[in-house]
Parts: C-alpha cells; structure tokens; sequence
C-alpha cells in the first residue's frame, strides 16, 4: 500500500542561512542606554524612589530636631 499526500510528512525546504552580526561597540552603547531610560522611565520605580527619598528627608529631620533621641533610647534599654 502506497502512502497517499494525506499520509506523508510535509517536506521541508532548506533552512536559511543565519548571517552573523557583526560587533559593534556603538549598538551595544545604544541598546544599554536605551534599556536605562526604560528602567527610568518605570512609573512603579519612580514611586519607590519617592517615598524612599520622603522616607530619607523625614529622617535626617527628626535627627537633626532631636539629637538626644538615641541616648534616650538606650537609657531605657537600661531598665527592664
């Protein structure tokens, strides 16, 4: 019994030819200042940035405005 179309695998052509790139310092320069301006660009980061940035001002704040803060926190570590 012969196989008909239906049952033959489908033949495949040739595969192409894969031309290599060549190196270029000024492409890779590119695609990683183009990947930091997306990172920068996030949104979600920008946010994280913000609140760390009003977290870093509020705390150079409250030492500035209390420097005895921290020695009146070990002084009640001292007592149980």
């Amino acid at each position: 019994m012969e196989p008909t179309g239906e049952d033959q695998m489908p033949m495949r052509g040739e595969l192409p030819a894969v031309a290599a790139r060549p190196y270029t310092r000024a492409a890779t320069a590119e695609t990683g200042w183009s990947r930091f301006v997306a990172v920068i660009s996030n949104p979600d980061l920008q946010s994280v940035i913000a609140f760390c940035a009003i977290g870093f001002l509020l705390t150079i704040n409250v030492v500035l405005r209390f420097p005895d803060f921290g020695e009146a926190v070990a002084q009640l570590a001292l007592f149980p």
